[in-house]
């Protein structure tokens, strides 16, 4: 029999307290060590700088994924007046805040294609589809620094207005206990998840997609979705799991709820699959030259053939069966684990889409001394720490001494009493 808990917060530390005094100065000097390590050992490598630049975009694109990935799933449970995941979704509104300062993160790329570099967009420079092909065209005004540069402006405003709304309010909430705050939320994400979905597309086709300007997909801002919805889930989780570790929130969210995330996590290891196949299937199919180039380098290079299988594997086949059965699901110890596995597969999902583009031209071929699996102890892994050392700064910065459960929320009993049947 369950006993009906009161609309309340019982747990006795409910926010970082000082803990964030120290994370956001550990987290900044341990990106700062780690960015600048990449920097240094990519200048003195083959690759120079051009390299530095794909491991960056690489662990950029990472981050922001996972930052709307939280977005999105805020909206979500605005737009369905979802009550279970109330408890939940404070850090989720925290991770979907760090798209603004993202925005700072963004300037290494943002900079360099302003000034006409073409180390990662080959499309940076006069005339480039006139001597590539008829067909490109259509993207030739498109693709030039400077609508790259204001859509670019144009995104982070946008995401960082609906984070700061409906984290602004919530926590407004916390202090006035208004519902009708709650109401204007809900109201307020109907018309931001069209927003939302219309950007995320055109911020997919920008950041990774014009990696190869001459390939098209219209799937690929879906499959760009379904990762990042999948990273955030999984950084949602680890995060209540490491603050419970912590004696933060330990009575708000429950066993239950872990379960329920675990079950998204789920949903979105298939969805990712089903977009990533269907993805492949439909250029199979069609076989046609302007979108089979893409997937050719990925699997007739011997390195990247590998690579591509291991993906298939480890992002899908392996999270499917692992995260399927309910008992997983609900052991807290098998998730901590579970979800760091799922950050670092969606990284290397993200790797898997940036760094062929540094071993193949325009076309999809070869670059002389450039193919092969690129992937470098001394320049990805420490860009990768560092990189995540920002994020956690970020996070703890944004956090501060804020409650990490809404206080007032009007749906916060049904959260605390949420059960699965």
């Amino acid at each position: 029999m369950h006993n009906t808990r009161p609309a309340r917060i019982t747990s006795p530390l409910i926010s970082l307290s000082q803990g964030y005094v120290k994370l956001v100065p550990l987290g900044l000097l341990v990106g700062a060590i780690g960015i600048g390590m990449a920097f240094l050992f990519s200048a003195a490598a083959s690759g120079g700088y051009r390299r530095f630049s794909f491991a960056y975009l690489t662990n950029f694109s990472f981050l922001l994924s996972i930052s709307l990935g939280c977005l999105f799933f805020v909206i979500v449970q605005h737009l369905t007046k979802a009550a279970w995941g109330v408890t939940v979704r404070r850090i989720a509104e925290i991770f979907a805040m760090c798209t603004l300062p993202l925005a700072v993160l963004f300037l290494p790329i943002l900079i360099p294609v302003v000034r006409g570099s073409t180390d990662l967009y080959p499309w940076n420079v006069a005339n480039w589809a006139r001597d590539n092909s008829p067909l490109l065209q259509v993207k030739f005004d498109y693709l030039k620094w400077y609508w790259f540069a204001a859509r670019w402006a144009a995104y982070f405003a946008i995401w960082g207005f609906f984070a700061w709304n409906f984290l602004g309010k919530s926590l407004k909430q916390d202090e006035t206990g208004d519902t009708k705050l709650t109401l204007k939320m809900q109201a307020s994400s109907t018309w931001m998840m069209i927003i939302f979905a219309a950007t995320l597309v055109f911020a997919s086709f920008d950041l990774e997609m014009s990696l190869s300007p001459l390939w098209f997909s219209t799937m690929f801002p879906v499959y760009f979705f379904a990762g990042g919805v999948l990273g955030g889930l999984a950084a949602m989780t680890l995060t209540a799991l490491l603050l419970q570790r912590s004696g933060r929130i330990t009575d708000e969210i429950t066993v239950d709820q872990y379960h329920d995330l675990a079950k998204l996590m789920f949903g979105f290891t298939f969805f990712w699959g089903y977009i990533a196949f269907s993805q492949f299937l439909l250029i199979w199919y069609a076989n046609i030259p302007e979108e089979t180039f893409w997937y050719r380098f990925r699997f007739w290079d011997a390195a990247w053939a590998k690579a591509s299988w291991a993906l298939l594997i480890f992002h899908l086949i392996i999270p499917f069966l692992g995260l399927m059965a309910r008992t997983v699901r609900r052991n807290k110890t098998y998730l901590l684990f579970a979800t760091i596995y799922l950050l670092c597969i969606h990284w290397y999902d993200h790797f898997w889409i940036v760094m062929p583009q540094y071993g193949s031209g325009i076309h999809g071929e070869p670059i002389d001394g450039a193919g092969g699996f690129p992937f470098s102890w001394a320049i990805d892994f420490p860009c990768a720490i560092g990189m995540v050392g920002l994020y956690v700064a970020l996070f703890a910065w944004i956090a501060g001494d804020r409650p990490l459960v809404p206080k007032q929320d009007p749906r916060l009993g049904e959260s605390l009493n949420h059960v699965n049947p």
